[in-house]
């Protein structure tokens, strides 16, 4: 069994999203100075296999309104065209490898898009021993993503996302060697928890933004809370 933590980790979702553009080099720097102990990130393939930092399928919803190019799949744009593209406060689209460069704290990394795990693999298998990003777990609602994170780097831990706790997931989790499980944090129960616990799984809910959803996930002795404002995390849990 997995004890949870005493006080659980603090995860700057997206960075700091509540205080700067999501999955922006901004927010991540907001967050590690707002205490987050671990960032989370999410990553796509652009057409010329560069990992790029962004939530979405496509830079449709986040690209500003001045930005050059406005539209398009990261699937089916290059690097170089992301490069053009200007997010909200002038912030550009990050590659993970500037991520993990910039952290100072071990990174969630969510792949969005299976495709991406080859690749995010090979830059985790690149990272110097003592790096803090070495530390970093490959999260995904995607089976096929963590399971080759496992193949391609198996001192890499994986965590993985679901709705909800359910024997399914625990038996998914369990088929992958995963070391964590991620439900959303609306609908989860003590009993969830402690079945993954017993798993040996630590859970890793998403996202925390409210204080009813805080209490609900402290009540569920969670292993990590992610939020969109650490601070404000880190401030409730200090009380």
């Amino acid at each position: 069994m997995t004890a949870p933590a005493t006080v659980p980790l603090v995860v700057g979702h997206r960075g700091a999203a509540a205080h700067a553009p999501e999955n922006t080099l901004a927010a991540f720097r907001r967050a590690l100075e707002d205490g987050a102990q671990t960032l989370e990130c999410d990553v796509h393939l652009s057409r010329d296999g560069h990992v790029v930092v962004m939530h979405d399928e496509s830079i449709d919803r986040t690209a500003a309104a001045d930005s050059p190019l406005r539209t398009g799949a990261i699937a089916d744009l290059t690097r170089e065209q992301l490069d053009t593209v200007l997010l909200e406060g002038g912030e550009k689209v990050p590659s993970l490898e500037e991520l993990l460069a910039l952290t100072t704290v071990p990174v969630f990394i969510e792949v969005k898009a299976a495709p991406a795990a080859a690749a995010v693999a090979e830059q985790l298998l690149a990272l110097p021993a003592g790096s803090p990003a070495a530390a970093s777990t490959v999260i995904s609602f995607h089976p096929e993503a963590l399971a080759e994170i496992r193949r391609s780097v198996p001192q890499v831990p994986v965590s993985y996302l679901v709705g909800a706790i359910d024997e399914e997931a625990l038996r998914v989790a369990g088929e992958l060697g995963a070391a964590g499980i991620g439900p959303a944090v609306d609908g989860l129960s003590l009993a969830a928890t402690r079945a993954a616990h017993e798993a040996g799984l630590r859970v890793n809910p998403w996202t925390i933004n409210t204080p009813a959803q805080l209490a609900v996930a402290r009540a569920c002795e969670v292993d990590t809370i992610t939020t969109d404002d650490p601070a404000w995390v880190r401030a409730q849990l200090a009380r």
